[in-house]
């Protein structure tokens, strides 16, 4: 409501001041006439500014720091690098397998003081993950690798 009142107003004053601009250079200008189109300008610009906003919206998407999460972490980049590869590849490959048994490997030195050859050590880490870790590289599902690392982290 104020913005209509402050348009009325300026329409007011700008039809005032043509009225005098035009008398001066003697066009003798009709006063109804002209503060009628001074005052449908007024309302066209009020309209169109009124039905584009003030603003446009905001979709800026704000970084998670300089680089990412694996920017900051070379170890993380690199895992995931392995489980990526180790998922798209045609053929299974080593890398994955020999990173999850150094993962085993430092786990039960650093908790338990075993290695993987120890018998305590395959009740740790189950069956299945110690014939993963030994046996020939074969390709492994999301669910494999999930249920691996969930009991390498258990450790």
């Amino acid at each position: 409501m104020r913005r209509w009142l402050r348009r009325a107003a300026g329409a007011a004053a700008l039809a005032f001041g043509l009225d005098v601009v035009l008398t001066l250079f003697d066009f003798a200008p009709d006063h109804l006439r002209l503060a009628l189109l001074v005052a449908l300008g007024v309302a066209v610009i009020g309209l169109v500014s009124d039905s584009l906003g003030e603003e446009p919206p905001a979709w800026r998407v704000e970084p998670m720091g300089t680089g990412g999460v694996t920017a900051t972490d070379p170890h993380l980049a690199s895992y995931v690098r392995i489980l990526e590869s180790h998922l798209t590849a045609r053929t299974a490959d080593t890398g994955l397998r020999d990173r999850l048994a150094k993962l085993c490997d430092e786990r039960l030195a650093r908790r338990h003081a075993l290695t993987r050859e120890d018998p305590e050590a395959e009740v740790l880490l189950g069956t299945a993950l110690l014939r993963d870790l030994a046996g020939p590289p074969r390709r492994l599902g999301r669910e494999e690798i999930d249920g691996h690392l969930r009991r390498i982290e258990e450790l």
